[in-house]
């Protein structure tokens, strides 16, 4: 084999991983992938004790949140049991939108919820606009977190 052969072929390799390479790292697939990130600022909480959320939206399109239902609370006993809220007094609608790699932040007051591990549930509809009536197309999950009564337990 000449060696204008072998680097013709060194060539055609080289370009054929680039090729693969590129296809990998901007493939849809990988962009939705990271879907809405739901993080607590704490492992621990005591009830009445402010709980900072950060969503962090790597999805391309807006994500957008209830003006009735933003979170629930779940606590872990076989499975993840959701507590129950009160009925919403007003139109169910979207209220807040999060935009493609974006983050929103807020903070809640931990209910009595009673002691274990909890996480939220974050409901969410993906590509809609603010002030739609509000739909559930995800629901994402925080890390989770143990509630105790006090500093000592």
């Amino acid at each position: 084999m000449e060696k204008k052969d072998i680097l013709t072929i060194v060539a055609g390799i080289f370009v054929l991983i680039l090729m693969v390479l590129i296809v990998l790292f901007t493939s849809p697939e990988k962009k939705e992938a990271g879907g809405i990130v739901v993080v607590t600022d704490k492992e621990k909480y005591q009830i009445g004790e402010d709980l900072k959320v950060k969503i962090e939206n790597q999805l391309e399109e807006s994500v957008c949140f209830s003006s009735c239902y933003p979170y629930y609370i779940q606590k872990k006993n076989d499975g993840w049991e959701s507590y129950r809220y009160i009925d919403c007094p007003k139109e169910d609608v979207i209220e807040k939108c999060v935009e493609p790699n974006q983050v929103k932040a807020f903070e809640l007051t931990l209910p009595s919820v009673g002691q274990g591990l909890h996480r939220l549930a974050i409901s969410a509809c993906v590509g809609c606009y603010f002030n739609e009536k509000f739909r559930e197309s995800q629901k994402s999950y925080s890390n989770s977190f143990i509630v105790k009564q006090s500093d000592t337990d």
